[in-house]
């Protein structure tokens, strides 16, 4: 199966790396995890495109972190586990659509979880601009 254009919204796998992660020097994240695109921008100098990724977690919110519990329903229709999920709003990797840690779902199979609704992903990037807006978005750009 071919790897799909990225669309906002869409779930896909990715090698997330922490801001803990990399204050501790990693340039990697520990592993891979359901990660929703936020934004999509193709570079006009080199013609690739850049995507911004919140990371998807079974970690329940601690202080200062601020998360989007994903509705049950949507879960199931990506894929998850039962166990609940939430989408980390104030951490985010910046990282090229072509990057070696963006890999598939299923091997030979699936390349994405799916979409989640535009009422969720709404959420999400409100939480986020208001986030960047403040100063207290976290985001790491990665290099490929």
């Amino acid at each position: 199966m071919k790897k799909p254009e990225p669309e906002i919204g869409l779930v896909i796998r990715y090698d997330f790396l922490w801001s803990h992660e990399r204050e501790q020097g990693f340039e990697e994240g520990a592993k891979e995890r359901p990660c929703v695109i936020v934004t999509a921008i193709v570079r006009k100098d080199d013609g690739l495109t850049e995507i911004l990724v919140a990371p998807i977690t079974h970690s329940p919110p601690r202080d200062g972190t601020v998360a989007i519990e994903i509705p049950h329903k949507v879960g199931r229709h990506l894929g998850l586990d039962d166990d609940r999920s939430y989408i980390i709003a104030n951490e985010s990797n910046s990282v090229a659509w072509d990057d070696v840690g963006i890999v598939p779902v299923t091997p030979g199979k699936q390349w994405a979880y799916g979409r989640i609704p535009n009422a969720l992903y709404e959420q999400l990037r409100a939480s986020m601009l208001d986030l960047l807006n403040k100063r207290k978005l976290k985001t790491a750009k990665r290099e490929s």
